[in-house]
């Protein structure tokens, strides 16, 4: 099961097809905004082995400058499914979701756009790497957010 509904919050079991999809998306996004893109990283909670997660894919995408978004083929992007959440203002970051059902809102994948190496990235990346590295705190945070 992948997607939740807006309005909606829950956690389930950690599923290892998770990375799977998140492969698969990567593919597809990068032959649509590679030449844009300096790196794409599966992160979240989804990307964390063995906690409970929303069931959604979370995808950090770098880019050299947020202006790079500009450069995106959004059209494109629409096609597969994503759509540029422009009343989403995060410091640093420009978010797009992809839904599998536009009527009810069900988020499956968001992408966060932040600066390659910078502040947000490397956060994200530190965060998801140590809560891998050590699975007793992985289980420490996976309480907190039950």
């Amino acid at each position: 099961m992948l997607g939740v509904k807006k309005g909606e919050v829950f956690l389930v079991n950690h599923m290892d097809n998770w990375k799977r999809l998140f492969d698969k998306e990567k593919i597809l996004l990068e032959s649509i905004i590679r030449d844009k893109t300096k790196d794409i990283q599966h992160f979240g909670s989804t990307a964390i082995k063995g906690v409970k997660a929303k069931p959604i894919i979370d995808i950090l995408i770098g880019v050299d400058s947020l202006m790079d978004v500009e450069m995106f083929n959004k059209e494109k992007l629409k096609e597969a499914g994503y759509h540029h959440l422009s009343r989403v203002h995060i410091e640093g970051k420009e978010v797009f979701a992809k839904f599998s059902d536009l009527e009810n809102l069900t988020k499956t994948h968001i992408l966060h756009v932040v600066e390659y190496d910078g502040n947000w990235w490397n956060k994200h990346i530190l965060f998801r790497d140590y809560l891998n590295i050590n699975p007793s705190v992985a289980k420490e945070y996976e309480s907190l957010k039950t």
